[in-house]
C-alpha cells in the first residue's frame, strides 16, 4: 500500500461503526445506473446515470450534479476523493471534476489517471487527427500524428511515446529509421528509435528511462539521456533505484533473462523469465516476478527465488511501505490466491484484487470474488459474512482498524471493524 495519503487518512471518520446507503433506489429514478464508484474514506458512493436519451449525469450518494452530459464515462474518485468524470457536450470531450468542468475541451480523451496523492490528474487526448496529453486542464502545445504509453510523475510531469515523422503506407525503410521518440511534457527528445516502451519516471520526477528497439532485432535500454551500448534480444520496463542514481532492467540475452543494473549484469541468477519490478528505496530491496523453470512462476526478492510456485500467472507484486512484506498475487490451478513473504493463503479464489497492507506490513487485508459472492480476507483468515459487491478495504494509520465498503441487498455500507476481530 502506498502510504503518501496517511495523513489524509488520519482524519478519516475511523470511529462510526457503520453508515449506509441505499443504492438500489437508484434504479427507480432512471433509465439506468451504471456500476458503482466509492471514495477511498468510504464516505461517498456514485454512478453514471441517464435519464433521457443523450442525457447523462452523476449520482452521488442519492444526490445528483446539475450538469447533464450527451456522454459520460470512466467515472473515477482520486486518491485524495474527487470525483472525475470523462464527459461530452456537442462533441466537445473534457475532464468534470465535483461537477466542475475544465475549460479545455477535446475531440476525444481517454486514459485519465492521477499522482498518488490526487494532487495531478492527466489523461491522454485527440484534438484534429493529432494526439497529446493534458494535466490539471494544461494540454501539450504540440500534439503528434501518434502517442502511446503516457505516463504521469508524481510531481505532474508528463511523458508519452509519440511518433514524429511521417510514414507512407509500406514505408519500411522509413520506419526502420526510426520514427518514435518520448515527449517529455510535449516536447521530443531528440533522440529516435524504431519504438519505444514504457517510460518511467525517476521519484523526483526529474529524469525517465525506457525501453528501445534499435532495429529489427536488437533492443536495449535508454537511461536518462542515452542509450546502453549493449543489445538485448528483448527487454522490459526499467526502474530507478539507489535514490534514482542508479537503473535496473530486465533483459534477454542467449534466449535467458537477467536482470542488469546500468548495463551490466546484476543479478546472478539466470531466469526463464523476468519482469515486472518492485523497488523499495528504503531497504534498498528489488524483486520481480520471474520463471526460474518452463512452465513455473515464482517471485525473486534480491535475486532470492521464492519457494512458493505458480502455474498459471503472479502479478501486482508490491511492498508495504516500510518495506519488510512483499505480496503478489499467485494464480494456480484456476484459482487465485495471496502470497504474502513466500507464505501463502488458503483462498481458492475465482478473482482478486491488490491488497491493502499498513505500513509495517503485519496487516494485509484482500478483497476476492468465490462462487458469485464477495469477501474479505485478513492475514489470510477469511473474515465472517460475504458481499453482493465488495470495494477496496483500507486499513488505519494506526494499522488498528479496517474500513470495508460493500453493497448488499441493495444497500451500500460503510462499516470501521477491529482488526484483532478479523485475525
Amino acid at each position: 500500500m502506498n502510504d503518501k495519503n496517511a495523513n489524509g487518512r488520519n482524519a478519516w471518520d475511523w470511529q462510526t461503526e457503520k453508515k449506509q446507503i441505499p443504492v438500489k433506489e437508484w434504479e427507480s429514478q432512471f433509465n439506468w445506473v451504471e456500476e458503482p464508484h466509492v471514495s477511498p474514506d468510504g464516505e461517498q458512493v456514485a454512478s453514471i446515470v441517464n435519464s433521457d436519451e443523450a442525457e447523462f449525469s452523476i449520482c452521488v450518494n442519492g444526490d445528483v450534479w446539475e450538469d447533464t452530459f450527451e456522454k459520460a464515462w470512466s467515472l473515477k474518485f482520486s486518491p485524495d476523493g474527487r470525483l472525475a468524470v470523462l464527459a461530452a457536450n456537442d462533441e466537445e470531450w473534457t475532464v468534470c471534476i465535483d461537477g466542475t468542468e475544465w475549460e479545455s475541451r477535446f475531440d476525444y480523451i481517454w486514459g485519465m489517471t492521477f499522482s498518488s496523492d490526487g494532487s495531478y490528474l492527466g489523461a491522454a487526448i485527440q484534438q484534429d487527427g493529432e494526439y497529446g496529453v493534458v494535466v490539471n486542464d494544461e494540454p501539450w502545445e504540440s500534439l503528434y500524428e501518434n502517442m502511446n504509453h503516457f505516463t504521469l510523475s508524481e510531481q505532474g510531469g508528463s511523458a508519452a511515446v509519440v511518433q514524429v515523422s511521417s510514414m507512407s503506407q509500406g514505408d519500411i525503410d522509413g520506419f526502420a529509421g526510426g520514427l518514435f521518440s518520448l515527449a517529455v511534457n510535449g516536447e521530443p527528445m531528440p533522440q529516435t528509435f524504431m519504438n519505444i516502451w514504457d517510460p518511467a519516471f525517476d521519484s523526483q520526477g526529474k529524469h525517465l528511462a525506457f525501453t528501445i528497439r534499435k532495429n529489427r532485432s536488437d533492443y536495449s535500454i535508454f537511461q536518462v539521456d542515452t542509450a546502453w551500448d549493449q543489445t538485448f534480444q528483448s527487454a522490459w520496463k526499467p526502474a530507478f533505484i539507489e535514490n534514482d542514481t542508479s537503473l535496473v532492467a530486465p533483459v534477454r540475452t542467449g534466449g535467458k533473462w537477467y536482470l542488469y543494473k546500468n548495463a551490466r549484469p546484476f543479478w546472478s541468477n539466470v531466469y526463464e523469465q523476468l519482469w515486472q519490478i518492485a523497488v523499495h528505496q528504503e531497504k534498498k530491496s528489488i524483486a520481480a516476478i520471474v520463471s526460474d523453470s518452463y512452465g513455473k512462476w515464482t517471485v525473486s526478492q534480491d535475486d532470492r527465488p521464492w519457494t512458493n510456485h505458480a502455474d498459471q500467472m503472479i502479478t501486482d507484486l508490491s511492498f508495504s511501505e516500510q518495506g519488510d512484506t512483499l505480496c503478489a498475487l499467485f494464480k494456480t490451478n484456476g484459482a487465485w490466491t495471496v502470497v504474502a513473504n513466500d507464505k501463502p493463503w488458503d483462498l481458492g479464489a475465482d478473482k482478486l484484487w491488490k491488497p491493502a497492507m499498513d505500513a509495517t506490513g503485519e496487516i494485509v487485508a484482500a478483497r476476492f470474488e468465490k462462487q458469485g459472492r464477495y469477501h474479505l480476507a485478513v492475514n489470510g483468515r477469511v473474515a465472517p459474512g460475504d458481499y453482493d459487491m465488495l470495494f477496496d478495504p483500507e486499513i488505519s494509520p494506526d494499522g488498528t482498524k479496517i474500513l470495508i465498503k460493500s453493497i448488499t441487498g441493495g444497500i451500500y455500507s460503510r462499516q470501521v471493524l477491529s482488526v484483532d476481530g478479523l485475525i
